[in-house]
């Protein structure tokens, strides 16, 4: 939870003379315009902090509203986002929901830094391809999907495709709650300003 205060005493004379039915929904107002501004910095942030973020990745961010009933808003990452940006977000260990991580090493990348659909599949069934495992095919070898080369002195050259690592550490680079704390402290007081003299305008 992120809490937001105001100096309201900038506030005293404009409430004195607003109607006390119209104070709610300037006070939503101002957290709406508020959650915008949130909003927009989490999508800046991402493309400071992260390699090329997809479209999909900044569509992530959401917002809900509040209401003059409901003084609250809410704003996150959409749950298919969150799974994979928390790591960015938070940091720690990623361990495999299987056997292994699937880390794509020299296989080529789309524009975003992401291995196409089916890249590794597609790389596995090449001729000049083969996959190793520990204790198995190749157990001299780090786990993962080899690319057979050229002789170098009878010796056939490798070129590491794709790792299959057991687990994967991620330090904090996306700092989400910062990002959101700061940017909702330096606007909400200006966004209520706004909002209360508009509501005590409109009341004239």
């Amino acid at each position: 939870m992120i809490d937001v205060s105001a100096d309201f005493r900038k506030l005293e004379r404009m409430l004195a003379d607003i109607p006390q039915r119209e104070l709610p929904f300037a006070m939503s107002m101002a957290l709406n315009d508020t959650a915008k501004d949130v909003k927009l910095a989490e999508e800046r942030q991402m493309e400071r902090k992260l390699d090329r973020p997809t479209p999909f990745t900044k569509r992530g961010v959401y917002v809900r509203g509040s209401t003059k009933k409901s003084l609250t808003v809410w704003i996150g990452i959409k749950d298919h986002q969150a799974a994979y940006l928390k790591w960015q977000a938070g940091g720690g260990v990623r361990k495999p929901k299987g056997r292994a991580l699937v880390i794509g090493a020299g296989l080529r990348r789309n524009k975003y830094g992401n291995l196409p659909r089916n890249a590794v599949a597609r790389a596995v069934t090449k001729p000049n391809t083969f996959s190793t495992k520990r204790n198995g095919r190749g157990k001299h070898l780090a786990p993962g999907i080899y690319q057979r080369g050229r002789k170098v002195r009878g010796k056939t050259k490798l070129k590491l495709l794709v790792a299959f690592e057991p687990r994967a550490k991620y330090q904090p680079r996306f700092p989400f709650q910062a990002t959101a704390r700061r940017t909702a402290e330096g606007a909400m007081q200006s966004h209520l300003l706004r909002r209360i003299k508009q509501a005590v305008e409109t009341a004239k």
